[in-house]
């Protein structure tokens, strides 16, 4: 039986061979931006999924609560936290400390800046680790050891064997114990050495024991069938229990395979992406699917009369409507595996491309079990559900009247039609109207102003230059193409430093006010030309300047006090300006209050702003001066305004793929609008030409076939242009500093809309409009 179905329903394709073509190119389509959105997602919800421990592993976290019950997130805690909680805790298996670094790694002739991590011994039992050379048990019985990738083992040793090397790090030798097999790409934890975190002392943190100071990222490790939930409640206040004057503070667990799309913390590790984006290209591909699966409906339906006879004959025999729902559902599916075999090409010819468009590494194997079966299910179920109302509407037919030639589909088949064609339109303006938000947004963050000069300033570590920091500026301001140079303790785009513990004249004792605080020299608000709006800069002239602090307008609001300026900072210290405000994260983020203070024993990073008229000769310059001080140290820097397009990187790379979706979502529903019009200008070809013969002219006859499915996309657009305001509203909601959305972008879309509906049906109006009306009728 299932082996006449597929026959009949290759018999069908073969007769129907426009009709095919155009469901099955929809399908294939559909298809093929539905795989891809989904191995987007699998792989953006296997993160750190790899672990063998993964169920188990937690990050402990903390809310800090300050005045106006404002909760600040915090993800980095006190290094002593997790000692305490294994130790007191018997829920808990174990724990690990551990801080993300970038250091200079020397071997020999060789240096290059690393990303690693400082971390207890217990990391390479929780989390999954395969040692490739070395013993993991031995890895850090020596503190001077340090285990590496195998992509740091072969850039530094090529095929020797690196065990026993030494590497050379700030001063101090490391010798390799291990060599581990890279890290997976879907990991939010990304490092290439680990060396351990009891060496930090000798890096300047003499103290781990101090409860006040959160520094570090502390994990845990459960013992089996543990409730997290219930381990928060025991464990909430103990940072409360622990650190004296620290009342503000809770922590909570939070499970590792949350990390990577459910964190919006301060200090958080860099990378991490957003749940938001997984519910919108799901919804995305459902609805690219859903469009393509309308498409066969439509057509499918709209030329039921052809097939009615058939129907009709079948009954005679002795057919029974669920053998004709059979038969009917066969083809629907016959179809959809055939579109899959187009997909799956069309899936190995650009998942390179989307690779590079998502910044992922997805790989895409069609004859492995899981991804086979998932296939599989997609195509049946894709099949079923495109195929299930022509199934029930064709099965349904009368053989007395489709005999007699008196079949009329009804009023309700076309308004189904019809609704189905409403539905796909008003999914396509949804899609326009977010292509042209997410642009207009994504612009908006890019260009807005920072209230700080970025462009043409780089920036490169201070430790190179130790002792000579001012030596080395003062030879670089020596040339005419260097307009500025200045040190700071955090990058522009993060600064996460932040302290409740301040003192001020007339502060209010009962109240918690969490600052943010950057590090900063005395060229600092000069170099970046911000604006004192209050007071006065820092003056190396003025001795006292070493004590004093600059606020922010935020931070000058927040401290209460209606004059600022002059005002007591601290034991010995002054306010002595208020600058404008500037940001200093991300957009997503509204400006926070910050104090500028001089510290010249915590800059971390040199910023030099050069000409933009001569860059390069700027940066040789830059590059000369830095290699005379530091000549054992490679020159490696970022410019500033790269730093803050990396901040949105996520944010273009998913707006792009939504742009070339909702594009695949728009063809696919004009794909269907041209299989329908060409199939309602055959049915109403006789029609045309006695219009021609009365006098009707080629614009006439075009109106009349246009005009039905432009009343059409109108109605769609009255349905989804308050839907699509209040979607696009969501989305913006994630931004402190946001676009409103003005009437034109609906105007556009929906205009837009009708345009391309029209577009597509010029084609087969046109055509029909201009056929000779004496071939029409010359049967009559």
């Amino acid at each position: 039986m299932i082996k006449n179905y597929i026959k009949i329903a290759f018999r069908s394709l073969a007769k129907n061979l426009t009709y095919s073509s155009i469901n099955i190119v929809g399908l294939a389509v559909g298809l093929t931006a539905f795989i891809m959105i989904f191995l987007w997602i699998r792989d953006e919800l296997s993160y750190d999924r790899f672990n063998a421990h993964a169920d188990r592993l937690h990050r402990v976290v903390e809310n800090q609560y300050y005045a106006n019950s404002e909760i600040f997130p915090v993800a980095v805690t006190p290094a002593p936290l997790g000692p305490y909680l294994k130790e007191n805790f018997p829920e808990i298996a174990d724990a690990v400390r551990l801080n993300q670094v970038n250091f200079l790694l020397q071997y020999e002739d060789i240096s290059f800046n690393e990303d690693g991590l400082m971390a207890d011994p217990s990391f390479i039992n929780m989390f999954s680790v395969e040692f490739l050379k070395g013993d993991p048990k031995k890895a850090f019985s020596n503190s001077e050891g340090i285990i590496i990738s195998e992509t740091l083992a072969k850039k530094y040793f090529g095929e020797e064997d690196p065990i026993g090397n030494v590497f050379r790090i700030n001063d101090h030798d490391f010798g390799v114990t291990g060599v581990f097999r890279n890290i997976p790409e879907n990991s939010h934890l990304r490092f290439h050495f680990i060396f351990a975190f009891e060496f930090m002392k000798k890096f300047g943190w003499n103290d781990l024991t101090n409860w006040t100071n959160n520094s570090f990222y502390t994990y845990i490790l459960l013992r089996d069938n543990v409730n997290h939930e219930q381990l928060n409640l025991k464990i909430k206040d103990v940072i409360k229990k622990n650190a004296e004057d620290n009342t503000n503070t809770e922590i909570y667990l939070q499970p590792l395979t949350r990390i990577h799309l459910y964190s919006d913390f301060t200090a958080d590790i860099s990378g991490h992406g957003d749940i938001q984006y997984i519910y919108i290209f799901s919804v995305v591909g459902i609805f690219v699917l859903l469009i393509a699966c309308i498409n066969f409906m439509n057509l499918s339906t709209a030329r039921s009369t052809k097939r009615s006879k058939e129907v009709g004959m079948r009954k005679v025999i002795g057919a029974q409507r669920i053998q004709l729902i059979r038969q009917f559902l066969t083809e629907s599916i016959v179809l959809s595996f055939l579109a899959l075999i187009i997909a799956l090409a069309l899936i190995v010819f650009l998942i390179p491309s989307f690779n590079n468009l998502s910044g992922k590494q997805l790989d895409f194997n069609p004859f492995s079990i899981d991804i086979l079966l998932i296939l599989l299910l997609i195509t049946v179920v894709t099949g079923t559900v495109a195929g299930s109302y022509p199934a029930l509407f064709l099965s349904s037919f009368k053989p007395v009247k489709v005999l007699k030639g008196t079949l009329k589909t009804g009023k309700g088949a076309l308004l189904f039609r019809k609704t189905l064609v409403i539905t796909q339109f008003c999914i396509s303006i949804l899609l326009i109207t977010g292509m042209i938000v997410i642009y207009n947004q994504l612009d908006f963050i890019q260009n807005r102003k920072l209230g700080f000069e970025k462009k043409n300033v780089l920036s490169f570590s201070i430790y190179p230059l130790a002792n000579r920091i001012e030596e080395f500026k003062n030879e670089l301001l020596a040339n005419e193409n260097i307009i500025g140079v200045t040190s700071a303790s955090n990058k522009l785009t993060y600064v996460g430093n932040s302290s409740s513990g301040f003192d001020w004249e007339g502060r209010d004792p009962d109240k918690e006010i969490l600052l943010h605080h950057l590090t900063v020299d005395f060229d600092f608000i000069k170099t970046f030309d911000i604006d004192v709006l209050y007071g006065r800069d820092f003056s190396r002239e003025i001795p006292s300047d070493s004590s004093a602090v600059i606020l922010n307008e935020e931070a000058a609001k927040l401290i209460g006090l209606k004059d600022p300026v002059n005002k007591r900072w601290g034991t010995d210290g002054k306010i002595i300006g208020i600058v404008k405000d500037f940001h200093f994260k991300s957009v997503h983020e509204k400006i926070e209050p910050l104090i500028l203070f001089i510290n010249p024993h915590w800059l971390n990073l040199v910023y030099v702003r050069i000409s933009q008229d001569k860059t390069r000769d700027a940066l040789a310059v830059v590059e000369r001066t830095f290699k005379k001080f530091a000549p054992e140290n490679p020159f490696e820097f970022t410019f500033l305004d790269d730093d803050f397009d990396k901040l949105y990187r996520a944010e273009q790379r998913t707006g792009k793929i939504f742009n070339y979706f909702a594009i695949i979502a728009i063809f696919i529903s004009c794909l269907g609008l041209f299989g329908l019009v060409m199939f309602t200008t055959e049915q109403r070809t006789k029609e045309i030409g006695v219009r021609k013969v009365l006098g009707a002219s080629v614009q006439n006859v075009v109106s009349l076939i246009s005009a039905d499915f432009i009343k059409l996309i109108i109605i769609s657009n009255v349905v989804a242009i308050p839907v699509a305001w209040y979607m696009m509203n969501m989305w913006l909601d994630s931004f402190a500093y946001k676009i409103s959305i003005h009437w034109v972008t609906f105007f556009i879309a929906g205009g837009s809309s009708i345009l391309i509906a029209w577009l597509t049906m010029a084609y087969q109006s046109i055509k029909a409009a201009a056929a000779n009306p004496v071939d029409s009728l010359r049967n009559e």
